[in-house]
C-alpha cells in the first residue's frame, strides 16, 4: 500500500512537480543564506585533482577520534515529531544523511541551529519547496557532487550527493555517498544503472567510504545488484544482532556500508516521525 498510493496519485502529483534542466544543487550559506548551483561530478573529481589534498594543516579536516554519522529517510517531515527527532540526531552527528528531504523553513532551521553545514540534491521541486536527498556536514566539504535519475514509471527522479572530506595529515579523503534509489521499476535496468554510475563517480578514490541511505532492495534481486556495487567497490555492510531497521516485503531498505574506517557502533532507532527508522553508526577516523 506504500507504493500504490503514489503511483495512483501520479498523475495529481506530476502537474505540481518542476524539473529543472541540470540537476539542481542547494548549498548553504552563512547567516541561513543558500545558493543554487549544478554540481557535477566530473567537475568535482577535477576539483579533487587540482587541490591535490595534499597533508597540510588545516582545521577543516577531519581528525583522528570518533566521527558519528546519522542516515534517516524523513519522508519529507509528514509525521508528527520529526522536528525534535531531527534536532536530537543532528546535535548528536558529525555526518548527517537525509533522503525525501523537503527543504522547508523549520528542516533549514534545525540543521542550521545544529552547527552543520549541507548540500541537498534536488530531486524536484514540489509547490516551489526542493525535494531530494541532503547531506549536512560539521566540517565543510572538500567537493561535492549530485546525480539525479528518473523512474522508469512514475517518471519522479531521485537522486544521490556525493561529498567528499578531508582527512587531517593524509593525503586522501573521506567519501561519503548518500543515496535515494530507484523504487518502481519492472525490471532493474534502471536501478542496476544507478548503482553503476554512483561507482564510477568513486571508482578512483583511494581513500575511506561511506555508502549509505534509502536503497529501496525489498526483493532479493535489488539486494543482489546492491551487494555487487558495495562489492566492486570494497564495501562492507553495517549489521547489528538487534536490527531495528525498517523493512518493507520482509527487506531492509536502509544501508550503510563502508570501507578504511573501524566501526565502533552502529544501531538502528526506532520513531514514529517516519515511516523509516534512522540508523546510526560511529566510525574511528585513523
Amino acid at each position: 500500500m506504500r507504493w500504490l498510493i503514489p503511483v495512483a496519485l501520479c498523475p495529481l502529483l506530476y502537474g505540481c512537480v518542476v524539473l529543472t534542466v541540470e540537476p539542481r544543487a542547494v548549498i548553504s550559506g552563512p547567516m541561513g543564506s543558500t545558493k543554487v548551483l549544478s554540481l557535477k561530478c566530473e567537475d568535482a573529481d577535477r576539483l579533487l585533482q587540482s587541490a591535490g589534498v595534499a597533508e597540510v594543516a588545516t582545521d577543516n579536516a577531519l581528525r583522528p577520534g570518533p566521527l558519528r554519522m546519522t542516515t534517516w529517510n524523513i519522508h519529507k517531515q509528514s509525521d508528527p515529531g520529526w522536528q525534535q527527532d531531527l534536532a536530537t540526531f543532528a546535535a548528536a552527528s558529525d555526518v548527517v544523511l537525509l533522503q525525501e528531504t523537503a527543504l522547508d523553513p523549520q528542516l533549514h532551521a534545525i540543521v542550521d541551529d545544529a552547527g552543520l553545514g549541507w548540500v541537498l540534491a534536488s530531486s524536484f521541486l514540489y509547490q516551489d519547496t526542493d525535494i531530494g536527498v541532503l547531506t549536512a556536514t560539521r566540517l565543510a566539504p572538500l567537493a561535492s557532487c549530485t546525480q539525479r535519475v528518473v523512474e522508469p514509471i512514475i517518471r519522479i527522479p531521485k537522486s544521490a550527493v556525493i561529498t567528499w572530506l578531508r582527512i587531517a595529515g593524509s593525503a586522501q579523503t573521506l567519501a561519503v555517498i548518500n543515496v535515494h534509489a530507484i523504487n518502481f521499476e519492472l525490471v532493474l535496468d534502471a536501478y542496476r544503472a544507478q548503482m553503476e554510475a554512483l561507482a564510477d563517480a568513486v571508482a578512483g578514490h583511494e581513500g575511506p567510504i561511506i555508502l549509505a541511505g534509502d536503497f529501496n532492495t525489498w526483493n532479493d534481486a535489488r539486494e543482489r545488484v546492491l551487494s555487487e556495487t558495495a562489492a566492486r567497490l570494497g564495501l562492507a555492510e553495517l549489521t547489528s544482532d538487534d536490527d531495528k531497521r525498517t523493512r518493507f516485503l520482509g527487506h531492509h531498505v536502509d544501508h550503510v556500508f563502508v570501507r578504511g574506517l573501524q566501526v565502533l557502533s552502529t544501531d538502528a532507532i526506532p520513531v514514529k516521525s517516519s515511516d523509516h527508522n534512522p540508523v546510526t553508526a560511529t566510525f574511528e577516523v585513523r
